[in-house]
């Protein structure tokens, strides 16, 4: 009995896949919501200087992928500039705990300068995965944070997967896009409180 209702939820996920695929585009563009930082539990001092955010991404356009069969489907662009984005997103995160985020250089020491290089943000979703996870969202950057005669590079990335009914279009992707970029930025923010001031 439960093969036969698992061959028939397939069957209907494809014939909904299959009714809703011709009018596939095949390029949509998004746009990324602004970022809004969770109330901070403690409340830090110090500064950093944010000195720069790049995106290195080779296509900066491109943020995602609709695959069936192996084949794009559809690819997901958007205008927006991730690099001011994750800026953006990134002194909200510092000034609502009590950073004060500067972005011109500061003479002294003691406060970390620090610079974001964007390396990956991309989306998949695997329209011919009807039963596994089917949609990825992978975000990656790498911090260079100099604080005296101190320099590190650090990686920090987020790889996330899920399964979303195999007809989900780029609202999905888009949303799951925006929480994993969410989240690299919370991460990003750990990273750096180790070294303000």
């Amino acid at each position: 009995m439960k093969k036969r209702y698992s061959t028939l939820l397939v069957l209907i996920l494809s014939l909904m896949f299959g009714l809703t695929g011709c009018a596939q585009k095949p390029k949509v563009s998004i746009s990324f919501d602004p970022f809004t930082p969770n109330p901070a539990v403690l409340q830090k001092s110090g500064t950093i200087y944010l000195a720069r955010v790049t995106d290195a991404r080779k296509n900066k356009n491109v943020v995602g992928k609709i695959i069936q069969s192996g084949k794009p489907v559809t690819t997901i662009l958007t205008d927006d500039s991730i690099d001011r984005w994750f800026a953006d997103a990134l002194v909200k995160a510092l000034d609502v705990e009590g950073c004060k985020v500067v972005r011109k250089p500061v003479n002294n020491s003691k406060v970390a300068q620090v610079k974001i290089r964007i390396d990956e943000l991309e989306a998949l979703l695997d329209r011919s995965e009807l039963t596994k996870e089917n949609l990825t969202a992978t975000a990656k950057v790498t911090l260079f944070i100099k604080q005296g005669n101190v320099q590190i590079t650090k990686h920090v990335g987020l790889t996330q997967k899920k399964w979303v009914p195999p007809f989900s279009g780029e609202g999905t992707v888009k949303s799951y896009l925006q929480e994993t970029l969410e989240q690299l930025v919370e991460s990003v923010r750990e990273h750096i409180d180790e070294y303000r001031f």
